[in-house]
């Protein structure tokens, strides 16, 4: 549970400090909106695909996301 708490507050610090909306990344990656705030609040962790879409999106090394 941890694991994804860290792996939330990654993704929020992240999109908000390169201005994004959720829609926005979402859209980026491929998936509704609703799919990805649940990555935002931890209740779903995306796989691994989109994880590494995630990390160029929102400019984030992945081993930053790996160590989440």
């Amino acid at each position: 549970m941890k694991t994804k708490h860290l792996f939330s507050v990654a993704l929020i610090k992240s999109r908000l400090s390169l201005q994004l909306t959720q829609q926005q990344v979402a859209s980026a990656v491929g998936v509704s909106q609703s799919a990805y705030n649940y990555w935002e609040s931890g209740k779903h962790y995306p796989n691994a695909t989109k994880i590494f879409q995630l990390t160029k999106v929102l400019k984030i090394p992945l081993e930053e996301v790996m160590a989440s």
